[in-house]
């Protein structure tokens, strides 16, 4: 899998897992060559059909390059005429990732990013549509609300926080190796203490978000420029402004209108944040200087629109008389949001594994800007999922977002006349489906390519239909017990409270005639067939007294 070219020695750290594997591969399916000659070299048999039904082709193909870039540096004299053009603008796959751990974490951290991203949108989506209908949810409006803007910002503050912990860590092949010290002016004791504080300052790896000295004089020895890291700690920033008014929500500390203006200003804050996230989304992504429309290019125009959403639902939230429509704003937003995610996730499946943030990572010189290997290979790109892979990637997540709805409809449904035992028994069984969503996401992020051996292909389809089946269920669970919940609240309610304040007449008249007129049909009917079945025992009654 990996030839010696004559008068070049191995890699001093050539020897990795893989490298161990595919020479045991190669011992086992061909005997040993005579000599390690061109000749005998070219005698090896191709094995690249059983390394792709391995699974294993993203990790030979990213070892491969990084061997290749090894013997650049060592002799390019070599392998130029093997290896793709590159120039200053575009170095190309060995630049940016040196080695096949740098390629391996960035590849995870980017899936989360924008797994985390897309379920936290979902979330938002869902309890901004559904709280338009106010009060006419009854004692589910907290749950379905309040706690569902909770849990995406959960999967907010983790998106954000690896979008920080990339951008601050962020380095290339020449960084990591230190080619830009220059050691020859210095004395040996000099340039070994030189050596060691650049190895130590190497190795390092930075958890705090706000080391942003660090992360500006990082991107600038890159050439990447600041727009990276400000997109993401404003993010972040903008995420905990929201976490304020959300606490001071579910956390009654304040007197109304204490809590209304923080509620208010938090929001207002955060939607700035995240508008401002989006404008340098556009201008890492050059939306106002080019238009070459592209997946970074769209993801962060979509941002910038989920942003100005949110802005415009926040400072309507501020009158009590456009609480129905700062919900819908919300609402839109967060649709775009889901949107822009969604590409975020398009974007990984293609290794643009800077998604909408760090576009120096999207434009590795193949089409759509994925990595180019060799000229002469018929595996010039190669996906690292398909699309119905990323389709079930949102599948996973939309599932894991009806789960957690249910697991609150749930906690907060439950009858306080029944054993506190069977809450505790539906609130982990309706919580199960989260739990399996996320298992296989988590799988995702490493198996690369559907299995091709069975059974392992079969269960990871059955997986898939599994999980469609999950989805389903949760969300039925869901919308009945909403209709429930507003049904009881319409009847429970007297005719001259119905009506409400102006602004909530046509939402508690849309509310009645959509989830309640089935219900008053029943109860209709009931009553009819009380009345007859009484009619009838009179007559029966009469007839035998007489």
């Amino acid at each position: 899998l990996v030839t010696r070219l004559p008068g070049v020695g191995p890699p001093p750290s050539a020897m990795t897992d893989l490298g161990v594997h595919a020479q045991l591969l190669r011992q086992r399916t061909c005997p040993a060559p005579a000599s390690p000659t061109g000749a005998g070299a070219a005698e090896l048999p191709d094995l690249m059909d059983r390394i792709e039904q391995m699974g294993l082709t993203e990790e030979y193909m990213a070892y491969r390059e990084r061997y290749l870039g090894w013997r650049m540096g060592k002799s390019d004299s070599l392998v130029k005429s093997e290896v793709s053009d590159l120039s200053p603008a575009n170095p190309g796959w060995g630049h940016w990732y040196p080695t096949l751990e740098e390629w391996q974490w960035r590849r995870t951290l980017a899936y989360w990013i924008a797994v985390t991203f897309f379920e936290g949108s979902l979330f938002f989506t869902f309890s901004s549509f559904i709280g338009v209908y106010g009060a006419s949810l009854g004692h589910l409006r907290k749950a379905v609300t309040t706690w569902g803007y909770a849990a995406g910002k959960v999967n907010y503050v983790v998106c954000t926080y690896f979008m920080c912990l990339e951008t601050i860590n962020m380095t290339n092949a020449e960084f990591s190796a230190g080619s830009k010290v220059d050691l020859g002016s210095q004395s040996d004791e000099e340039s070994s203490t030189a050596d060691d504080s650049l190895e130590a300052h190497r190795r390092r790896f930075r958890l705090w978000p706000f080391h942003w000295r660090t992360a500006l004089r990082n991107l600038a020895h890159l050439g990447i420029g600041p727009w990276p890291y400000l997109a993401s700690a404003v993010y972040f920033i903008g995420v905990w402004a929201y976490a304020v008014g959300l606490v001071v929500e579910l956390v009654p500390i304040l007197s109304e209108d204490a809590e209304t203006q923080v509620v208010f200003w938090s929001f207002v804050a955060g939607s700035l944040f995240f508008l401002a996230g989006g404008v340098f989304e556009c201008i890492e992504n050059g939306v106002f200087r080019r238009c070459k429309i592209d997946s970074g290019y769209i993801g962060a125009v979509l941002n910038t629109l989920g942003g100005i959403m949110f802005l415009v639902g926040s400072v309507m939230g501020y009158s009590a008389d456009l609480a129905v429509q700062a919900d819908v704003a919300f609402g839109i937003g967060s649709a775009i949001f889901v949107l822009g995610s969604g590409v975020m996730i398009i974007m990984w499946k293609d290794e643009q594994f800077g998604l909408t943030f760090l576009a120096v990572l999207n434009d590795l010189g193949g089409e759509g800007g994925r990595p180019i290997v060799r000229k002469s290979s018929k595996r010039q790109e190669e996906n690292t999922f398909s699309v119905r892979g990323a389709i079930f990637i949102m599948i996973y997540c939309l599932t894991a977002t009806a789960s957690v709805y249910d697991f609150l409809v749930v906690l907060w449904d439950h009858d306080p006349n029944k054993p506190r035992e069977l809450l505790y028994e539906r609130a982990f069984n309706s919580l199960l489906p989260c739990v399996f969503a996320h298992m296989m996401l988590a799988l995702n992020a490493g198996v690369y390519k559907t299995p091709n051996i069975a059974p392992f292909h079969q269960l990871y389809i059955a997986c898939r239909w599994i999980a469609l089946l999950m989805v389903v269920n949760s969300s039925a669970r869901v919308w009945q017990a909403i209709q429930m919940a507003m049904r009881e609240e319409v009847v429970a309610q007297p005719t001259a409270e119905r009506r409400g304040p102006p602004a909530q007449m046509a939402v508690s008249s849309a509310s009645s005639s959509f989830f309640a007129s089935a219900g008053r049909r029943r109860d209709a009917a009931a009553r009819k067939r009380k009345r007859r079945a009484r009619f009838r025992w009179q007559g029966t009654a009469f007839a035998f007294k007489g």
